[in-house]
């Protein structure tokens, strides 16, 4: 990769990373079945007002349950076993009766200026989410909970949204209309997502399922240009994993100066779109993306300290994917790059372990080390195993833990399960 498109991908990596930053890696009391969201954005005042409903289950009869909540303020709670509710930091606290049943269901109301999570634009109906779910919903917060998701939005009818899940409904209210999305698919919240704005669309189909690619200030036919490889890149990661796209569509979206993956879609830096019309290869940041809904949505790490096994593993597959597709130059060319990153904190004496000790405050360097390190890692492993053992165990490792989360001991696990080694020594080496 060129010193320019290394900055560019640097870059990128900066305002995808730095998101998760506040979330601490913990464990829970609950496990959210299905969460209903009705939300209603001020693009004028930068403000939301909304609701959500939660159904879950606790593992033992419980007086209290936590959710977070960011800075959204609660009006009004709902819910046949809710007592009460207080807020406390970032945190809502709701009070349960004592009954014989382990299911629950509440209804919060909220409203908020969210400082985080939402993007809003000035002097625009416009907006896209990026991480911080808890920022413009209220949620369990944590990646080793998965749920389905109902997802209401109420806009104006001179835009429209994209959203995690499947348009199931656009009725009009007034002079708005609601946008009703469901994703019966369980995913952690940290990939729940939508964007709102006016777009120039193309579509595309893969084995019956919906590509859909919206963007701003791009014609119809520089977006099928921009996104002529999804295709191709879906049969890539399906065969590599062996498991088939999980989501029934998946869109992509040029808008803003972000990059964030999300549940069956994809928000992309509205820039971005220039440089793969300059260049054709320039496509990491497309497959990267897409790589997640395999590694880091359908696999997804079990707390932040192993975060790794989602950006490591999303910008390796970028790379191999850049292998298939422009041959082996393209993919050595990525892998020094990784590894050019890489030297470079080695020689500050920044070099830590993949699997970290506490990821609540990472600085810039541990941040590269997750994603440029760890990708660099999954190249050493493939030379280490070869290709066939090592393929074979990527395999394994997506089909054994399809829909679950997971730890740095799991995956290292199903590649000596896989493989028939012993990768002691590897891991001692490399990743812890």
């Amino acid at each position: 990769m060129k010193l320019q498109k290394l900055l560019i991908f640097l870059f990128y990596l900066y305002f995808n990373a730095f998101t998760l930053t506040a979330q601490s890696s913990k464990s829970s009391q609950i496990d959210v079945l299905n969460y209903h969201v009705y939300l209603a954005p001020s693009f004028s005042k930068n403000y939301i007002e909304g609701n959500v409903s939660i159904k879950f289950s606790t593992s033992t009869q419980t007086e209290k349950v936590v959710f977070d909540s960011g800075d959204l303020i609660v009006t009004k709670l709902e819910g046949t076993h809710a007592i009460d509710f207080m807020q406390k930091g970032k945190k809502t606290i709701i009070s349960l009766a004592q009954t014989d049943t382990n299911i629950h269901e509440i209804k919060l109301f909220y409203h908020g200026h969210p400082k985080k999570g939402l993007v809003f634009f000035d002097n625009a109906q416009k907006l896209y989410s990026v991480f911080f779910t808890s920022d413009w919903m209220i949620c369990n917060d944590t990646p080793d909970d998965r749920a389905t998701l109902k997802l209401d939005l109420l806009i104006p009818k001179e835009v429209v949204s994209v959203a995690s899940g499947v348009l199931k409904d656009a009725v009009p209210v007034g002079n708005k209309i609601s946008y009703s999305w469901h994703q019966d698919y369980e995913t952690p919240t940290y990939t729940y997502g939508f964007a709102i704005g006016s777009f120039n669309k193309s579509a595309d189909n893969y084995n019956g399922k919906p590509l859909k690619y919206f963007a701003e200030d791009y014609t119809s036919a520089e977006i099928e240009k921009i996104f002529q490889y999804t295709r191709d890149m879906m049969s890539f990661f399906e065969e590599k994993s062996g498991i088939s796209f999980p989501q029934e569509e998946y869109s992509q979206v040029l808008m803003g100066h972000h990059y964030q993956e999300m549940s069956g879609f994809a928000i992309l830096k509205k820039s971005y779109g220039q440089l793969v019309l300059q260049d054709s290869t320039e496509t990491n940041l497309l497959s990267h993306e897409l790589a997640h809904q395999w590694w880091g949505n359908l696999i997804t790490c079990k707390n932040w300290n192993h975060f790794w096994l989602n950006e490591g593993f999303a910008t390796f597959m970028s790379a191999a994917y850049n292998e298939y597709r422009f041959g082996p130059e393209k993919y050595q060319e990525n892998i020094d790059s990784y590894l050019k990153v890489y030297d470079k904190i080695k020689s500050k004496g920044k070099d830590k372990s993949l699997v970290f000790k506490d990821w609540s405050n990472p600085s810039g360097d541990d941040r590269n080390l997750v994603y440029f390190k760890g990708a660099y890692v999954l190249h050493l492993l493939r030379k280490e195993l070869g290709e066939v053992s090592f393929w074979k165990g990527i395999k394994y490792y997506a089909q054994t833990y399809c829909g679950q989360s997971v730890t740095t001991k799991d995956f290292q696990l199903a590649m000596e399960i896989s493989s028939k080694k012993s990768l002691d020594s590897f891991f001692k080496k490399w990743v812890y």
